[in-house]
């Protein structure tokens, strides 16, 4: 028996038709650096081809400048959302604890004697 093919509908059709793949061969070596350099600019391959073409005016210094902003823009916020603090008894305001710290240790260290645990975890003699 042979195999049967499966009917594409026409939007795949014309899709594949105003979408032709484009293929190449290079070393496993070029490949490999290839794919590090563009998850280096954040970049996907089809990007890579129409900025060489001319299609797209990327610079590099773009690409570099916003991967770099939308980092800060992540790391920023998981700083304020999952930060260490707690207020000042003195003045009142947020004191901050740098991960690693003394103080951070300190408080670890604290909160594991006195038995602290997640909501879900059951004392271990309970």
């Amino acid at each position: 028996m042979g195999k049967t093919t499966r009917r594409k509908p026409p939007s795949r059709i014309r899709y594949e038709q105003n979408h032709p793949v484009v293929s190449c061969r290079i070393s496993k070596a070029d490949y490999d650096l290839l794919k590090q350099r563009l998850g280096e600019l954040g970049i996907s391959f089809a990007t890579f081809v129409k900025n060489a073409l001319g299609v797209l005016e990327l610079k590099l210094s773009d690409i570099e400048g916003a991967r770099k902003e939308g980092y800060n823009k992540g790391y920023d916020k998981a700083k304020k959302d999952h930060q260490l603090w707690f207020t000042c008894s003195v003045c009142h305001k947020r004191a901050n604890i740098p991960p690693n710290s003394e103080c951070h240790k300190t408080i670890s260290k604290y909160l594991t004697e006195h038995g602290w645990r997640h909501g879900d975890c059951k004392p271990p003699n309970a």
